[in-house]
C-alpha cells in the first residue's frame, strides 16, 4: 500500500503504543536511519521488545522441563511442543527428552534396546511408564488389602520383629534364595527389573521444585531449681504426646526415667518413626508459654535436633488455645486458662525505675565533692539537643536502598506503661515527634541489673542499609596505658548520652 520507505515509517509509529510509543518517540529524531529505512525500524523494534513473556527462551525452557509426577505422556507433550520451537537437532533433543524423565524411567529404559529414532523412544518411554504406574497401583491395593496394626500412642508394649523379617522391606534367607533362582526382584517379586532399578526403591513424589516448611513455635522456656531456660517449643497437632530432644534433656540435666510400658510411634505411613518406640519420658517439670501462663507438665524423650520441644495433641485439647493462623501467633488462652493457668502479672515480683531518669541523691543535693561540677548534673541543660558541629554523624543509605519497616514488640504491663513515660518524656523534651511515615525502628526493653528498665531501639534494618564507615579503633593496651599509676577512678554515666550525637 506505501511505496516509499517514509512513509511506511511513519506509518508503523502510528501503531505503536504505551511503552513502545515512548521509546520510538525517543529515538525519532535522535536516530534518522529510522525514518528512512522500513527494516531498520522493525528490526529496531524487534530488539528492543521481541522478548519471551515469561522471561526465559524456549532453549531455557527446555533445559529446565522435567517430568517430576506428571505421567510421561504429557510430558511428552510439553516436550515436542518446545522442542517444535527450539531448532535444535534430533541428537540433543534425544538426550534432553531423556535427561528430563523420571529416574526410575530413565533406568527402566537403559534395560531395553536403543530405539532407533526419537519417536520411538518417546513411545517407548510412555508405554514403560504406563506399565510402572499400572504395577504400584496393583501393590498399592494388596498392601491396602492386608490387615494393619492401628497407629496408637497408648499403651503397646515393646514387640519383636517377626523371625522372618530383616527389615522394613528385607526378605528372609530363603525368600532371597526362591526369588534369586526364579530371577525376580528381591524388592517386589516381580519380573523384567531387578533390586536396584526397581520402581519401588524411587519415591513417587516429584523430585524438581521446592518444599516448604510451615513451623508454628511459640517462645516457652523450663524452671528447675531456681534456673530458667529458654526454648522454642513447635506446636504440632499431629503428635500424640509432647516431646523433648534428648539433646535438651542432657544439657539442662533434666531428670528422666524408664517409660513402662513403651510407646510405640508412627508416620502418617503407619511405618516406625526413629527407634519405633519411646522409652523415656521426664518427670514434672514447671513449664512456662508467653509470660503469665505456667503448668507441671512431662515429656517423652526423643531424637529430634531440629525441633528439641514439641507439643502435641494434649497439650493443644487441654488449653484449647486460640491460634491465628493468618498472623502466625497465639492470640488468647481458653477460659480454663484464665482459671488455672494464667498468673495475675500484678501479683509476680517485678521492679521497675524511671527510664532514664536523672541521677538524684538524696535529699536532691550533689555530694560535696562534686560542687564545682554542678552544671555538669544539671537536667534542664541535658534536655536541649547540643549545636551542629562539623562532626555530626550522617546516616548515607546505600544506593536505591529505602528506610525499613519497623517491628512492633509485645510489652508487659510495667513495660508499656513504662514506655508511655519516656515517649511523654522524649515529646517534652523536644527529641523525638510524632510521625506517619511507614519507616520505623521497634522499640524495646531490655532489663537493668537494679531492676529497671532500659529503653532499647532496632536499628539493625537501618544499619543493614547504611554506607559503612570503617574508622581505626584505638588498641586496648594502649588506652590502659594511660591509666597506669592511676589510684582513684570514677564512672560516669551521662544522661541521654544517645542524644548528645547529632545527626
Amino acid at each position: 500500500m506505501y511505496h516509499e520507505e517514509g512513509t511506511k515509517c511513519a506509518f508503523l509509529m502510528s501503531l505503536l503504543t504505551d511503552r513502545a510509543l515512548e521509546w520510538a518517540s525517543a529515538v525519532w529524531n535522535a536516530d534518522p536511519q529510522i525514518k528512512a529505512s522500513y527494516d531498520y525500524f522493525a528490526g529496531m523494534i524487534r530488539e528492543v521488545f521481541e522478548y519471551p513473556a515469561d522471561g526465559k527462551d524456549i532453549s531455557v525452557r527446555l533445559m529446565e522441563l522435567r517430568q517430576g509426577s506428571e505421567v510421561a505422556a504429557d510430558y511428552a507433550i510439553w516436550f515436542r511442543t518446545l522442542a517444535a520451537q527450539s531448532g535444535w537437532n534430533g541428537a540433543a533433543l534425544w538426550a534432553v527428552f531423556c535427561i528430563g524423565l523420571h529416574p526410575a524411567l530413565q533406568a527402566e529404559l537403559a534395560c531395553h534396546v536403543e530405539a532407533t529414532s526419537l519417536s520411538q523412544f518417546v513411545a517407548t518411554a510412555i508405554r514403560l511408564d504406563k506399565l510402572q504406574r499400572q504395577h504400584q497401583a496393583r501393590v498399592q491395593a494388596s498392601s491396602a488389602a492386608r490387615p494393619q496394626r492401628r497407629m496408637d500412642y497408648s499403651t503397646h508394649r515393646e514387640v519383636e520383629p517377626d523371625p522372618m523379617q530383616l527389615g522394613r522391606s528385607g526378605l528372609a534367607a530363603q525368600g532371597h534364595r526362591s526369588r534369586g533362582q526364579m530371577r525376580l526382584c528381591y524388592r517386589c517379586g516381580v519380573s523384567g527389573h531387578l533390586s536396584p532399578r526397581c520402581p519401588e526403591r524411587f519415591p513417587s513424589t516429584p523430585e524438581s521444585g521446592s518444599s516448604l516448611f510451615l513451623n508454628f513455635t511459640v517462645p516457652a522456656s523450663l524452671h528447675m531449681s531456681d534456673r530458667c531456660f529458654p526454648v522454642s517449643a513447635l506446636i504440632d497437632s499431629g503428635a500424640a504426646v509432647n516431646l523433648i530432644d534428648q539433646g535438651l534433656v542432657k544439657e539442662f540435666g533434666i531428670p528422666i526415667f524408664p517409660c513402662v510400658p513403651a510407646l510405640r510411634i508412627t508416620a502418617i505411613d503407619n511405618q516406625p518413626t526413629g527407634e519405633g518406640y519411646l522409652k523415656r519420658q521426664t518427670a514434672l517439670l514447671e513449664f512456662q508459654v508467653g509470660l503469665f501462663h505456667y503448668e507441671q507438665l512431662a515429656f517423652y524423650v526423643t531424637s529430634s535436633p531440629a525441633n528439641p520441644m514439641i507439643l502435641g495433641f494434649p497439650w493443644l485439647r487441654r488449653h484449647d488455645p486460640h491460634i491465628s493462623w493468618r498472623s502466625g501467633e497465639l492470640v488468647r488462652w481458653s477460659t480454663t486458662c484464665l482459671r488455672g493457668c494464667l498468673q495475675d502479672p500484678i501479683s509476680r515480683p517485678c521492679r521497675t525505675s524511671c527510664v532514664e531518669r536523672a541521677l538524684e541523691a538524696a535529699g536532691g543535693h550533689l555530694p560535696c565533692q562534686y560542687m564545682d561540677f554542678q552544671e555538669v548534673f544539671s537536667e534542664e541543660r541535658a534536655a536541649h539537643l547540643p549545636w551542629h558541629q562539623v562532626w555530626d554523624c550522617a546516616i548515607d543509605l546505600l544506593p536505591n536502598a529505602s528506610p525499613p519497616k519497623g517491628w512492633i514488640y509485645p510489652l508487659s504491663l510495667p513495660k508499656s506503661k513504662a514506655m508511655e513515660e519516656y515517649i511523654e518524656m522524649s515529646l517534652a523534651a523536644g527529641h523525638i515527634r510524632p510521625s506517619t511515615s511507614p519507616a520505623a525502628a521497634g522499640f524495646f526493653f531490655v532489663g537493668k541489673k537494679d531492676g529497671g528498665l532500659r529503653p532499647c531501639i532496632d536499628y539493625r534494618g537501618l544499619n543493614a542499609v547504611t554506607v559503612r564507615y570503617p574508622y581505626p579503633l584505638p588498641l586496648v593496651p594502649a588506652a590502659l596505658e594511660q591509666l597506669r599509676g592511676a589510684r582513684v577512678f570514677t564512672k560516669l554515666d551521662l544522661r541521654r548520652a544517645y542524644n548528645l550525637v547529632r545527626i
